[in-house]
């Protein structure tokens, strides 16, 4: 009787198990956004490192045995994640796919162009995109997850994807969204209530990664630097760079954890600008239900201390 009790107990551990949907998610901010759909129930895997390129990950046959074996995969879009498009149509029949780009009322800006009021932004010299008047509108910056009502979407998605892949969840998947819909609108109201950069403190971005924060709060660059980080400035680049900053009064200058030190030392030349690292991709956190809210709560940290008085 006993051994049949324990039979019954562990065939229906496993029957629960199996019920729980696997995640997977291409980059650390969606886990972190799945993580809070997911607590108490699993925890979401991610493919790409976050201090890894994701135009220019490598394929491994893990990255790949991970995504046909997931139940749901959550990836922003070919926009972003350029060399896992094909993996994830061929991932397709194995599994539930989100692209977070396709979601309707999605908040979404284009790449390459300033923000409405701002001074002016500095593209590359050369090749297609010579000139001041980039209009590339069908270019798409992907860096959605940087506005916090994009984030409650793309968790709505996930809880409406999980509960239907895992019903006997559903609730607790339901519950998790209130609950990061209220640590959201919290924040939000944190972030209002301080101010992040006074009008009268201009500042640059090394690259337009900032746009759908800044755009959600109300602030407003003076200087983009480059208009891709995955492009190296060319000579010609630099000098206008370099001019514009010394033309400009500026109170620091934002980039991100991943823009490379070295080439921005370049582009500064001799300037002295007091530069903050700012990191977009929770790079520095531990992934979990509240990993979003921190990550999102140290970058308005980094735009007030690129505010404050010197």
């Amino acid at each position: 009787m006993l051994l049949l009790a324990l039979g019954g107990s562990l065939a229906l551990g496993s029957s629960t198990a199996q019920a729980q949907a696997t995640v997977v998610t291409s980059i650390k901010p969606l886990q972190m956004i799945a993580s809070a759909i997911t607590e108490g129930v699993s925890e979401p895997e991610v493919l790409i490192p976050s201090n890894q390129s994701y135009h220019h990950f490598t394929l491994r046959p893990s990255t790949l045995r991970a995504m046909r074996q997931a139940d749901l995969l959550v990836w922003v879009g070919p926009e972003l994640e350029t060399y896992l498009s094909d993996a994830v149509q061929q991932a397709g029949a194995h599994g539930q796919q989100l692209q977070v780009l396709a979601l309707p009322e999605l908040q979404v800006h284009h790449a390459g162009m300033d923000g409405e009021g701002s001074r002016e932004v500095l593209i590359p010299d050369e090749g297609l995109h010579a000139g001041h008047k980039h209009k590339h509108a069908d270019t798409i910056d992907p860096h959605v997850w940087l506005n916090t009502r994009n984030a409650l979407l793309i968790a709505q998605a996930i809880s409406t994807a999980l509960s239907e892949l895992d019903p006997v969840n559903a609730d607790q998947y339901g519950q998790n969204l209130d609950l990061f819909r209220q640590r959201l609108t919290g924040l939000e109201a944190d972030i209002q209530a301080q101010a992040l950069i006074p009008a009268d403190s201009p500042y640059a971005v090394y690259h337009n990664a900032f746009q759908y924060f800044e755009r959600q709060f109300g602030l407003q660059h003076q200087l983009v630097f480059v208009e891709s980080e995955e492009l190296q400035p060319g000579v010609r680049h630099m000098m206008t760079v370099r001019r514009a900053v010394a033309s400009t009064p500026l109170n620091c200058l934002m980039e991100d954890v991943t823009t490379q030190a070295a080439t921005v030392d370049t582009l500064l030349g001799d300037k002295t600008l007091r530069r903050i690292r700012v990191d977009t991709v929770g790079q520095n956190l531990t992934s979990g239900p509240m990993a979003y809210i921190h990550m999102m709560d140290n970058l308005a940290d980094a735009f007030r201390q690129c505010g404050a008085a010197l």
